[in-house]
């Protein structure tokens, strides 16, 4: 698999299919000054002053570095293809109905998204998405509350329903990124949480059980003085980088110092 910054982190984003969830994720863009290119691609809606619409991703101007694709199941893998062919950095699959289902033809078609994304890194499917406030991008369809960060707690959820819980909550808690996973059929927890404990904006990473892609992935991130979030966690090789967190329950405040995750053992403000 391929390093996943290029994927968020977009300089290009290419929209793809219905409607109202893309109008959604490109108004989320809006909302966070995301400052790159927006394609948008749909089969009959016609471009207008403030959007041009392409037929198909062969017909974008230039491979994007991400891609939203919200298309009936069946169509998903042929735009994985596609997306692969012209070299994107990567997607998020917010079409369902696959392995979540339970069904023969769901578990055939996340089969078939997996092989035909190539090397793509992808989340999902049947994901809601990410906003990535130090960066200012966001694939995610929904409304986007939130501050541009120059620090701050990466949060990492299975459910959209949580992270929007998150999102939508006054609290002191500077999210920098807020990841959503879906099925984890290529990129899981554990992947993530790799990644960004290599970004020194991220002071801290939430804490939980939900959402192991692996059984026995035991290990865990923890969000440090104040408990972020109750999410999902990595394995034991991924959560050992972490470094003795603090009581849980302690309220946080301006200056408060706290525990970084990486390295262990060196000691930021949040």
């Amino acid at each position: 698999m391929t390093d996943i910054r290029r994927l968020i982190a977009p300089r290009s984003i290419a929209l793809i299919g219905a409607g109202a969830w893309t109008d959604a994720v490109a108004a989320g863009n809006a909302a966070v000054g995301y400052r790159g290119e927006l394609w948008r691609i749909h089969p009959t809606r016609s471009s207008t002053a403030a959007a041009t619409y392409y037929r198909s991703v062969a017909d974008l101007p230039a491979a994007p570095d991400a891609a939203f694709i919200a298309v009936p199941n069946t169509e998903a893998p042929a735009v994985a293809a596609a997306l692969a062919e012209r070299g994107c950095g990567g997607f998020v699959c917010f079409s369902a109905g696959f392995s979540e289902t339970g069904s023969d033809l769901g578990v055939k078609l996340g089969q078939d998204l997996l092989r035909n994304a190539g090397e793509l890194p992808f989340f999902g499917p049947n994901c809601y998405g990410f906003v990535n406030f130090f960066d200012r991008a966001a694939m995610m369809p929904d409304q986007i509350v939130g501050e541009t960060r120059a620090r701050g707690v990466a949060v990492i959820c299975q459910s959209g329903t949580i992270a929007l819980t998150l999102m939508f909550n006054h609290r002191s808690l500077p999210i920098g990124y807020l990841l959503t996973v879906g099925n984890q059929s290529r990129l899981a927890v554990e992947d993530l949480i790799e990644v960004l404990c290599d970004d020194h904006r991220v002071r801290a990473l939430p804490r939980g059980r939900q959402g192991r892609r692996r059984a026995g992935a035991g290990g865990g991130a923890r969000a440090f003085g104040r408990q972020a979030h109750r999410g999902d966690q990595g394995g034991p090789h991924r959560g050992g980088r972490t470094h003795r967190p603090q009581p849980h329950g302690r309220p946080r405040r301006p200056g408060f110092r706290v525990r970084r995750l990486l390295p262990a053992g060196r000691d930021r403000t949040l």
